[in-house]
């Protein structure tokens, strides 16, 4: 299994990143972590969400390889399509329930977010 540090080390080839002293300084870190990181070490998340910013790539590529680098750059239509690609087997009267469940959903995330 490939570990994370591989595909940190294809963002920074991929963004043309041969420093590291600056990028450690963007993020806020030590240069000696990002050796680490490199190397598949272990990351905080909040260290994560900052790199993945810094360096423009998804999150979820960078952490755990599932999508595309630039997953994030996704358009709506983009989402459209991949939400057709997994919802599209479904009955009306399944796809009407999954939409009341992630309607559900957002309204209790955006009351939690208020919240906090």
């Amino acid at each position: 299994m490939e570990h994370w540090g591989l595909r940190l080390r294809q963002a920074l080839r991929s963004r043309r990143v041969r420093k590291l002293h600056a990028l450690a300084v963007e993020i806020g870190v030590d240069q000696s972590a990002l050796s680490r990181w490199r190397n598949g070490l272990p990351i905080s998340l909040a260290n994560a969400v900052a790199l993945s910013r810094a360096l423009d790539v998804s999150l979820d590529w960078l952490v755990t390889g599932r999508g595309a680098m630039d997953a994030h750059r996704a358009t709506p239509a983009d989402k459209i399509e991949l939400a057709a690609l997994l919802f599209g087997e479904l009955s009306s009267k399944d796809a009407s329930t999954l939409r009341r469940v992630l309607v559900t959903l957002a309204q209790a995330a955006r009351c939690r977010a208020r919240d906090a």
